[in-house]
């Protein structure tokens, strides 16, 4: 029992220390500092992220630090489970590229942001030699239950809380694609395992063509309720 009443009174004085700034610590490791994109991801990176969902300032604010382009946009929700708050709208003028506008909850979009810079880019670089320069997908936004089914429960689709990736283009103007390069020991094989390996890390659902036939042409990136890496 005294050993436990010291444990707590330690971390009080130590919250208490941080909370009035008697600890000078770096802001990547100061639990209510901003986020910031360039600083590689650790273990706060994911409280940091969960913060934004309803901050949709600072949200914005990290997201301009990327070079996605985006717009936030008003909230939308419906009585059928679907819509969102808190979004942006991704389109025109981003880098990379990502062809047609979707919409995505900003903190999802964070996430995209810190994969990108951090996973995506540097395996890039690492394996070809060259940046990534566009995205292919197959949005995020839709209005269904999972797998579209007639019953059951709503997809994180339908609050703009997941991304599908289908594939990307790199400077050099090589092409990969998750349903055609994921199978194999080759380069792209084990460039697109890193890619969503990376990606468990910053979102809470990661989901490929090792989880289901129903992944077999894309990557599913989302900020649900579940942690899976699949």
């Amino acid at each position: 029992m005294r050993a436990l009443l010291l444990l707590v009174l330690l971390v009080a004085l130590a919250w208490l220390a941080l909370q009035r700034g008697w600890i000078a610590i770096p802001d990547r490791y100061h639990p209510y500092a901003p986020l910031a994109l360039d600083d590689p991801p650790n273990i706060l990176t994911g409280f940091k992220i969960r913060r934004l969902a309803e901050d949709p300032d600072a949200c914005a604010q990290v997201l301009a630090q990327s070079g996605l382009a985006a717009t936030p946009i008003a909230d939308r929700e419906g009585q059928d489970g679907c819509g969102w708050r808190n979004a942006v709208r991704i389109g025109a003028g981003s880098e990379p590229a990502v062809g047609d506008a979707f919409s995505l909850q900003c903190p999802v979009a964070v996430s995209l942001a810190l994969w990108e810079r951090h996973v995506l880019q540097p395996a890039a670089r690492r394996h070809y030699d060259a940046p990534v320069t566009a995205l292919e997908h197959f949005g995020s936004y839709a209005c269904r239950n999972v797998y579209g089914r007639a019953s059951g429960r709503r997809s994180e689709h339908a609050r703009a809380n997941a991304f599908d990736l289908a594939g990307l283009r790199l400077e050099n103007g090589r092409r990969i694609t998750v349903a055609r390069d994921w199978d194999g020991d080759g380069t792209d094989a084990a460039f697109l395992r890193e890619l969503r390996d990376g990606a468990c890390g910053l979102f809470n659902g990661v989901l490929s063509p090792d989880y289901n036939a129903a992944h077999h042409d894309h990557f599913h990136f989302d900020r649900g309720p579940y942690r899976i890496c699949r």
